[in-house]
């Protein structure tokens, strides 16, 4: 699948479906974010279910709501507001007919100047409120067979709960597995640290999805593979050993790459071909 961005969530959704479209995809994954999702329940769906029908993609994943969420929030009505928020772009993707919601469990600061937000004395505490979080949102699941993948998040330097996919494997563990797994952001691990073939193992059969990025700096780089220092090869390995037929998605930010937006489309367009004819594997940059 393929989710392209410029590094704002203010554009045209349905025109950003064409797009996609137009490269040969024929999956996406949607972002329940931007003016369009200011309403707790989302926009109306009917002309994204008839544009997607007419481009013949699709949407098999979207992402809740992230900048204005937290499932962890100290505060009770932020959390059962972000709750509600992630429940509406549930129901949404159901009526598309899609599968799997990507979900931040955890959340930043609604005030830029409280960081930082999570410290040794209180990650536990937001991690708790995140399961009843998940928790909340189970009854929405079974109701729209649309299941919840919990992505793993960079602490960047301060605790944050659900960095690893240990931590997330012993956070799920009490719940569902038809509808609670793992979106694992390679790019995430990579800022840990962290071997993404090994983390792919140890997340196992809770994988539902796949955030694919490549970079080589300390940021979150959103580059396409071969951009970066990540192993394509070990990674696609480890998902063969542990039979993975989730949703894969190639995440990368425009505005990260040498190009424009078209060359970074061309070039994704490409690492789709080549893995879908070869199996994934390392990518030399165009």
């Amino acid at each position: 699948m393929f989710s392209l961005a410029d590094g704002e969530f203010d554009g045209d959704h349905i025109s950003a479906i064409r797009s996609v479209a137009a490269t040969g995809f024929t999956e996406t994954e949607l972002s329940a974010e931007g003016p369009e999702w200011q309403r707790v329940a989302g926009p109306d769906p009917r002309p994204y279910r008839k544009t997607l029908e007419e481009s013949g993609v699709w949407a098999h994943t979207i992402h809740a709501p992230f900048t204005t969420v937290n499932l962890a929030s100290f505060n009770e009505d932020e959390r059962l507001d972000g709750v509600e928020r992630v429940a509406g772009a549930m129901r949404f993707l159901a009526e598309l007919g899609g599968r799997t919601i990507i979900v931040h469990s955890t959340g930043k600061p609604t005030d830029p100047k409280a960081e930082p937000y999570y410290t040794l004395t209180n990650v536990g505490k937001a991690t708790e409120n995140a399961h009843r979080s998940i928790a909340d949102l189970i009854p929405v699941a079974e109701e729209t067979n649309v299941r919840l993948a919990l992505e793993n998040l960079p602490g960047r330097g301060s605790p944050r709960p659900l960095e690893t996919m240990q931590e997330l494997r012993s956070f799920m563990a009490d719940l569902p597995e038809k509808y609670v797994g793992i979106c694992h952001d390679i790019g995430h691990s990579r800022l840990r640290h962290l071997d993404i073939a090994d983390e792919a193992r140890i997340a196992s059969e809770r994988l539902y999805a796949l955030h694919i990025q490549d970079g080589s700096t300390t940021d979150d780089d959103h580059l396409p593979p071969g951009h970066g220092v990540l192993n394509f090869d070990a990674f696609g390995k480890a998902l063969n050993d542990i039979n993975f037929d989730g949703a894969w998605t190639l995440e990368v930010l425009g505005q990260n790459h040498p190009g424009t937006i078209e060359d970074v489309a061309i070039e994704c367009a490409a690492i789709h071909d080549q893995w879908r004819e070869q199996g994934m594997g390392d990518v030399k940059p165009r």
